[in-house]
């Protein structure tokens, strides 16, 4: 099986896009960008999916990316006179 890349971010956010797609059912796995000798990857992580999944995995995720636009800003809280 032949694994390929969908996401590329920070650790934190790969853990929340892998979260997202198994969810979905989508098998995914963690891999680190580039070459480290710490315990938390230095460069960020990708996430990789098998190639058979990666157009299913690249359609949730930009139906993720299109639901935050349209996210309202808040107003700023008007200070009392």
């Amino acid at each position: 099986m032949s694994w390929s890349g969908c996401w590329s971010g920070p650790a934190p956010e790969a853990h929340l896009v892998k979260g997202f797609l198994e969810q979905r059912g989508v098998p995914c796995v963690l891999r680190t960008e580039g070459p480290s000798i710490y315990p938390v990857p230095a460069f960020g992580l990708r996430v990789l999916v098998p190639e058979d999944w990666l157009p299913i995995a690249r359609k949730f995720l930009e139906g993720r990316r299109r639901r935050a636009a349209r996210v309202l800003p808040l107003e700023p809280r008007r200070r009392p006179a």
